[in-house]
């Protein structure tokens, strides 16, 4: 009985020590991603408010669509990067004041002369997040700039497509 009860608390003690030394290793952060968080954040604002604009604007069914995808996903990336920047203690960016993609006008043109604003938008934050890759340290956050390389450069690609 005592020898079951000693390999009981042995496994407690390595599971909690495993998940302590996980804890460690994702928790740990340094300025990069910092910076990378709050700039990725207001990046993504504008994304959504570059989408919004192609929500109420857009012709082609792609656009509405891609613009619908994108409000959803920007936001919820928003609000992870502004959980881990309180929980730094740092400041979240507040809303930008400029209105992104006002300055596209509706009309026949309006989706092709978005998608060209979009893919610039896009390549930026592929920069960016390919920037906290090299020196960021907090696992989520290179976990985050892992996901928006892939389906950003994913959406170039489609974006290409759809424009060839």
């Amino acid at each position: 009985m005592r020898w079951s009860t000693a390999v009981v608390a042995l496994l407690g003690l390595v599971l909690a020590a495993g998940c302590a030394a996980s804890a460690d290793s994702t928790s740990t952060h340094v300025q990069a991603d910092v910076v990378f968080s709050q700039e990725m954040i207001t990046h993504h604002q504008q994304t959504i408010q570059l989408a919004e604009v192609a929500a109420k604007s857009g012709k082609s069914p792609y656009v509405r669509d891609l613009s619908t995808k994108l409000i959803a996903e920007e936001k919820a990336d928003i609000d992870m990067m502004s959980s881990w920047l309180q929980s730094w203690k740092e400041t979240v960016p507040p809303e930008p004041t400029a209105q992104m993609g006002a300055d596209l006008k509706a009309g026949s043109g309006f989706d092709k002369e978005w998608l060209t604003a979009l893919s610039g938008h896009l390549e930026h934050g592929v920069m960016m997040a390919e920037t906290v890759k090299k020196s960021g340290k907090h696992g989520p956050t290179l976990e985050l700039a892992d996901k928006i390389i892939k389906a950003q450069k994913a959406e170039l690609a489609e974006i290409a497509k759809q424009a060839g």
